[in-house]
């Protein structure tokens, strides 16, 4: 039931198939994006979706799908991290250049960039990396963010507020220049 009008939400209406063919890329884009290998991503997202499908008589519907599989999704990555103890990265980047249209000069250059970018990401606070990657690799609204990972919209906004100023901040530094203030 939603808070305020007190009925289900319109993803409780889809069946289980329907809701895979919906999420599937997101959950896959950001396990992609935290994991070095895109072998364990897809394994994981295999993991979560038979999770997901084993508990899914306990999706109440009062709430999106995307935030009750997101937060399947987390715990799994966070339980596959705790086993491994290695740091997360974000290949997906990788990807996303692979498929651009540029000659190869543009593509090293963009490769380039990433690679500073992978670096910038990796040092980030777990919570900000958690956040942007929820954010721009599951594709989630802050309400989103928020229930999955257990803390207010507020706290997620701040969350990502800052972990967008210390990107520029890290990057204008690399690069020699100031952080733009303005943004």
């Amino acid at each position: 039931m939603t808070p305020a009008t007190n009925q289900r939400h319109p993803d409780a209406e889809l069946s289980f198939a329907e809701l895979y063919d919906l999420y599937f890329a997101p959950v896959n884009r950001y396990l992609r994006y935290r994991l070095d290998s895109v072998w364990d991503a897809d394994d994981l997202t295999t993991t979560v979706f038979m999770k997901a499908l084993e508990n899914f008589h306990k999706y109440r519907g009062d709430g999106p799908f995307a935030a009750w599989i997101f937060r399947i999704t987390h715990n799994v990555y966070v339980d596959y991290m705790r086993g491994r103890r290695e740091y997360a990265s974000n290949d997906v980047l990788l990807e996303l250049a692979a498929t651009s249209d540029g000659g190869p000069e543009e593509q090293i250059l963009q490769g380039e960039e990433l690679r500073k970018l992978r670096q910038l990401l990796r040092d980030l606070a777990p919570d900000y990396r958690d956040v942007v990657a929820l954010r721009y690799a599951g594709d989630l609204k802050f309400a989103q963010i928020a229930q999955v990972l257990g803390k207010t919209e507020s706290a997620v906004r701040m969350l990502h507020h800052r972990a967008l100023k210390q990107l520029r901040s890290k990057y204008a530094a690399r690069e020699g220049g100031m952080p733009d203030a303005g943004k």
